[in-house]
């Protein structure tokens, strides 16, 4: 009886972990083909995990009046490392003179992304 009252208890608690989680949900899906794959990968998504992802934007962000935010991802100069760093996941080519300028509204949701150069 004790051993099918703990394993009951087991699997009462490994179906009740995915309830806890709370919050956003990183969006690394996987390691990232291209740069426009990496932009095209975070519109729709949070700002606080693009963060995660790729560190916090070495550029300074800029907000306008209306709340929306750039952020740019320098990848020629020195930066913070982020999720992507730190699993290898960013693309294997095109760093040399690569930036990566994001757009966020007042919600912090990426409403729209480039690339500029990473050739």
């Amino acid at each position: 009886m004790t051993a099918s009252l703990s394993a009951f208890a087991l699997i009462v608690v490994l179906f009740a972990i995915p309830a806890c989680k709370t919050g956003s949900d990183p969006g690394v899906t996987g390691i990232y083909q291209t740069w426009d794959d990496v932009v095209t990968r975070w519109i729709g998504k949070h700002k606080e995990d693009l963060y995660l992802e790729l560190g916090p934007p070495n550029l300074h962000p800029k907000e306008a009046e209306d709340g929306t935010v750039e952020m740019v991802w320098d990848m020629t100069i020195d930066r913070m490392p982020g999720q992507a760093d730190e699993y290898n996941t960013l693309p294997l080519y095109g760093g040399v003179d690569c930036q990566l300028i994001f757009f966020a509204d007042k919600e912090g949701i990426v409403t729209s992304g480039r690339r500029n150069g990473c050739e």
